[in-house]
C-alpha cells in the first residue's frame, strides 16, 4: 500500500509540476522557435522526486536562460510514468541550442539541477519545428 500511495504522490507531483510550466508555455511566444530540444534523464540515487522537481522547474533557470542565453525561447521539464525526466527546451535555430549546451552545464544558477542528474543517463535530441 505504501508504494502506491508514494507512486501516486509521484505522479500527482508530476502533473502539477507539468500543469505549472504549462502556463507559462501557454504565455511564452513559441512561434520564435525553430527547433525543439528534447533531453531525457534520470536522477542520482537517492533524489525524490520533490527535490528534481524543485531543482529542475523552479523559475530561476528560465529567468536566467531568458535574460542570458541567445536564441532560448522556452523551457519546460515533466517526469514520464516510469521515472525519466524529460527537459524540453525550445530556440529559434539548432545552432543557438548546441551552443548554449557548454554554456548551461557550466552556469553556476544550474547547479543545483545538474547536481541531481545522473549524467550516464543523459540524452539530448534537437527536432526542426513544422
Amino acid at each position: 500500500m505504501m508504494k502506491l500511495a508514494t507512486g501516486l504522490k509521484a505522479a500527482a507531483l508530476a502533473t502539477a509540476l507539468a500543469i505549472g510550466t504549462m502556463g507559462a508555455a501557454m504565455a511564452a511566444d513559441l512561434s520564435k522557435a525553430g527547433t525543439i530540444e528534447y533531453v531525457t534523464f534520470q536522477a542520482k540515487d537517492g533524489v525524490t522526486v520533490e527535490q528534481m522537481a524543485e531543482a529542475a522547474a523552479g523559475g530561476t533557470i528560465n529567468a536566467n536562460m531568458h535574460e542570458t542565453y541567445d536564441g532560448f525561447v522556452d523551457r519546460h521539464v515533466a517526469l514520464q510514468a516510469d521515472g525519466v525526466w524529460i527537459e524540453v527546451v525550445y530556440w529559434e535555430s539548432e545552432e543557438k541550442g548546441r551552443a548554449a549546451l557548454d554554456k548551461f552545464v557550466n552556469d553556476p544558477v544550474n547547479k543545483p539541477f545538474l547536481d541531481l542528474v545522473n549524467a550516464d543517463t543523459v540524452t539530448i535530441t534537437y527536432s526542426d519545428v513544422h
